[in-house]
């Protein structure tokens, strides 16, 4: 809700449910107030974010905000950078362009990749870049603007979840809880 109020109505649901309900929940355990599931549900949760899981779980959580933030880098890249190169693969690929038709300018305007010795220069580099960017970019017309919305909220849910893990880890950490008990 504090999201949506303040930064943008586009983003509802990208802050807040599941990460309330999860704060409630350990709040209430805590407070010892859901009996013997909140005992088990404290200790399991320790268990598994302070184990090794915790940390596959950190890891994997950074895999998915770098790709979803590149995701969404590649969508204004192909919407802004690669805007006209994309215009044309979406009227090739989705009208009824006729290929006899074509100008040649045009198709070294999209694949303008020099063939060269080296797998890993800059050419191919840029070159997979513009290929991304106006797949991804396609993709989100195509999908009237749903995809940046989802991968909006899919980041933010991967910043809440880091952030919870690392809290929890922060605030229970071992020397804590020894010294508590």
């Amino acid at each position: 809700m504090v999201f949506y109020a303040y930064f943008s109505a586009h983003w509802i649901g990208s802050l807040g449910l599941v990460s309330s309900l999860m704060f409630v929940l350990i709040f209430l355990a805590h407070k010892k107030k859901l009996g013997r599931f909140g005992v088990l549900f404290l200790n399991q949760l320790t268990k598994t974010i302070k184990g090794k899981s915790g940390k596959i779980a950190i890891l994997f959580s950074l895999v998915m905000i770098a790709y979803f933030a590149s995701t969404l880098v590649w969508i204004e890249r192909g919407n802004t950078i690669y805007s006209d190169e994309k215009h044309l693969v979406s009227q090739i690929l989705f009208s009824n362009y006729d290929p006899n038709k074509m100008n040649p300018n045009d198709i070294h305007k999209i694949m303008s990749i020099k063939q060269n010795n080296a797998v890993l220069d800059g050419s191919n580099v840029n070159y997979a870049d513009q290929i991304i960017s106006m797949t991804y970019a396609i993709m989100n017309d195509m999908m009237g603007g749903w995809m940046v919305n989802l991968d909006m909220i899919l980041l933010v849910e991967q910043f809440e979840f880091l952030g919870f893990i690392v809290l929890y880890r922060k605030l229970y950490s071992p020397s804590k809880t020894l010294l508590a008990n």
